[in-house]
């Protein structure tokens, strides 16, 4: 497949320049281990409400064979890191490559302060090959380089913003591919209208220790798409007990949320820690779906019992390539058809991070039609939110995801199968 490459020479916004690449249908298999890695600002910005912002951070450095994303679960009181920035030309994740800016979504008012921490990126170490062959990769190779860096812990209570002086080592944590479904609830009605960034009151969520949390990665509700969830107060580590009561909305189309509307949906991860314990829990939820069809919205009623998935730590990228040319606007999210990316049965996705496209980060893909997870899928269009003016050329690349297949079953399985990871890891240490 052969696709347009755009990016800045310089610095964003300066000179562009351009690759012609072919794609070759690779895939991957992932380490055991995920890195994070704190992302502390460089400089003063100031940043305005509903306005994307490209930050300046301390370079990452990150060595070959990984790819990278965002933690969700906002970690700076003005907003969310919704993609990080390459330094110069784009390097393939076979080679080293490095961080120096991030792509920042501010939900208030405010100035970044240099040394305030905007967020943490996940390193995920992966060995790469031709799709076909990738289940006889042997294991990828993880170097974790442990660093403590000095930061600004941010964040907002009662109205007032807080800032703390901390000091934060690198950590690193087991994965264990399997995790649960969340449905994401408005508890409000209210007007939504293209381009707004909304904080929406929802459907209190209670995350267990040693959980993190992932938008699902498809347009789950008409009018836009869930960036990230927000705890209130100080924000906790990985390993602790979370309470989510907000979520932040990007709005894509003019309508209507109401309350008891799916906003979107999260997949809830275990991990494993030092203090590890199987904490699975689920409930019955009750809500509404709100998705398009034959030209219209609709809104349907569901009742979903707690189920998860074991996802599969082999997976394969596939490009999101524009399939039509559009002019973009600053701020202004845009749906753009893309060529079509057909899904098997039993398939999630999860955007590649880096940002791809010189003028707009990908936020969503949008389905042919509303699916479960366990039917065949096709991917139509792109939701991507543009940070300059610019336009988008019929083949250009927006984007890429992780394409991986996933064992969908009951809590209590789950729990099974968590315990069998919890054996096998002892089994590890012991010997």
């Amino acid at each position: 497949m052969d696709v347009t490459l755009k990016y800045w020479v310089d610095v964003f916004g300066g000179k562009l320049d351009k690759l012609e690449i072919k794609l070759k249908p690779f895939g991957f298999r992932m380490a055991p281990v995920t890195q994070l890695k704190t992302l502390v600002a460089d400089r003063d910005t100031v940043v305005e409400k509903g306005k994307p912002a490209i930050v300046k951070v301390q370079t990452i450095t990150l060595p070959a064979n990984t790819i990278v994303g965002p933690l969700n679960i906002m970690r700076h009181a003005l907003g969310s890191v919704l993609d990080v920035v390459e330094c110069g030309i784009p390097t393939r994740v076979e080679e080293d490559k490095c961080i120096n800016n991030v792509v920042f979504l501010p939900i208030d008012n405010g100035e970044i302060k240099k040394g305030d921490i905007v967020g943490v990126l996940k390193v995920f170490f992966v060995k790469t090959g031709l799709v076909g062959k990738t289940l006889g990769l042997g294991s990828a190779k993880v170097e974790v380089i442990k660093e403590k860096v000095s930061g600004n812990l941010v964040w907002r209570d009662d109205g007032n913003i807080y800032r703390e002086k901390v000091e934060v080592e690198d950590i690193s944590y087991g994965k264990t591919h399997i995790a649960t479904w969340e449905p994401v609830v408005s508890e409000e009605e209210l007007k939504v209208h293209p381009g707004e960034v909304r904080r929406i009151r929802i459907r209190e969520i209670r995350l267990p220790p040693n959980t993190v949390v992932v938008p699902i990665g498809f347009m789950m509700n008409a009018y836009g798409s869930l960036v990230d969830v927000i705890e209130v107060g100080k924000p906790s580590r990985a390993e602790k007990e979370k309470m989510i009561t907000e979520a932040i909305f990007l709005a894509v189309e003019d309508g209507k949320i109401e309350k008891g509307d799916m906003l979107g949906v999260l997949c809830v991860y275990y991990i494993g820690l030092e203090d590890f314990k199987p904490l699975i829990t689920g409930e019955k939820k009750e809500f509404a779906m709100v998705y398009r069809s034959g030209g219209g919205v609709i809104r349907k009623a569901m009742k979903m019992d707690p189920f998860g998935f074991r996802r599969s730590p082999v997976g394969r990228w596939e490009p999101i390539i524009a399939d039509e040319k559009k002019k973009l606007e600053k701020n202004k999210p845009r749906k753009v058809a893309i060529k079509k990316i057909r899904l098997p049965r039993n398939t999630l996705i999860y955007p590649m991070g880096i940002m791809r496209n010189p003028y707009a980060v990908f936020i969503d893909a949008v389905l042919e039609k509303a699916s479960r997870v366990e039917e065949e899928k096709t991917i139509s269009q792109a939701v991507i939110l543009p940070l300059l003016d610019g336009e988008v050329e019929k083949g250009d690349i927006l984007g890429i995801v992780n394409i991986y297949e996933v064992e969908v079953s009951s809590i209590e399985k789950l729990k099974t199968w968590i315990g069998e990871w919890i054996e096998a890891q002892q089994r590890i240490l012991y010997e």
